[in-house]
């Protein structure tokens, strides 16, 4: 009985997450510029991630689960740093903002409205 219940649940986390996955690779390919794309796939693809991961407890086998933990430690880690860095680089090469909206507070980056 509980072994169904992991099963489905395990199921169901591998949908959500490969369904988050999805939205955030369409973010990457849909969004303005390099700042909202970045955001897109670094938070989206996080926890598509992240969902798959908690799929592999349905598994209740230590290792496999110690190697998620693993896992979505690094993830937890390195994804902030990661999309820093590229923020950082885009800044830096003076990357427009698309989005009317965006608030740029040193006020050097130049704003161009989306056509």
């Amino acid at each position: 009985m509980i072994d169904d219940v992991l099963a489905v649940a395990a199921d169901v986390l591998v949908i959500v997450g490969a369904i988050v996955i999805t939205i955030g690779v369409y973010g990457l390919f849909r969004m303005p510029d390099v700042y909202t794309q970045m955001h897109s796939a670094s938070k989206a693809v996080f926890l598509g991630v992240i969902a798959i991961l908690l799929a592999s407890v349905a598994t209740l086998d230590s290792g496999i689960i110690l190697r998620a933990v693993l896992i979505a430690i690094v993830l937890i880690l390195t994804t902030p740093v990661a999309a820093y860095a590229i923020a950082r680089a885009a800044y830096a090469r003076g990357e427009t903002l698309m989005v009317a909206d965006a608030v740029d507070e040193s006020h050097r980056l130049p704003h161009r409205t989306p056509h």
